[in-house]
């Protein structure tokens, strides 16, 4: 069978035959112009790895998030890409925060959605090991994934852990709202 994915994704490539489109010119994504490459790749292959996300252009210890959405045209890409393919759609996200994929979540074309945090050099095949079955780690997240008008709701200057008034509260515990995710949830 032969999978299409549109980032370098190493050890894919012992399971399957692959197809590779970049689909975005980097994290920021800032144009369209691969979307057609990366939507004809998947209308070929029987399944498509869609690799998203973050890095530490966007989040670092020295950056503070604007928002939890992903970058640029990211989200654009996945839609697109989803509607042309073929087969399933998994899509992986690096991060090492949450990111609101709710449009991924309520997508019935996007079958799995793995948060592989930021992998190290077996991230690849660690990855594809669990796309094809040969591992099951049974993660869960380790934070609670926000929708991204909680950020509006929780100024920076407020500290407060309880929810009082409009303020919403802060972490799983007191905050009662939507979520994408929550915490513990088996991503």
């Amino acid at each position: 069978k032969a999978c299409a994915y549109t980032s370098p994704l190493q050890g894919i490539s012992r399971y399957a035959r692959t197809l590779h489109q970049a689909g975005c010119a980097g994290v920021a994504c800032k144009g369209n112009q691969g979307f057609g490459a990366a939507e004809a790749a998947a209308r070929e292959a029987d399944a498509t790895v869609l690799v998203m996300g973050l890095d530490q252009s966007i989040e670092a210890e020295t950056r503070d998030r604007t928002g939890l959405l992903l970058p640029g045209y990211q989200q654009d890409l996945v839609t697109r890409v989803a509607q042309a393919s073929r087969g399933p759609v998994i899509l992986v996200l690096m991060s090492g925060g949450p990111i609101d994929v709710t449009f991924a979540k309520n997508d019935p074309r996007v079958a799995a959605i793995i948060w592989a945090g930021y992998p190290g050099q077996a991230g690849g095949a660690a990855i594809a090991n669990i796309i094809f079955g040969a591992a099951n780690p049974g993660g869960k997240l380790p934070m609670t994934w926000y929708p991204q008008d909680y950020v509006a709701k929780v100024p920076m200057t407020v500290m407060a852990m309880r929810a009082s008034g409009n303020y919403p509260g802060r972490t799983y515990r007191f905050y009662k709202g939507p979520v994408v995710f929550p915490f513990g949830f088996g991503l």
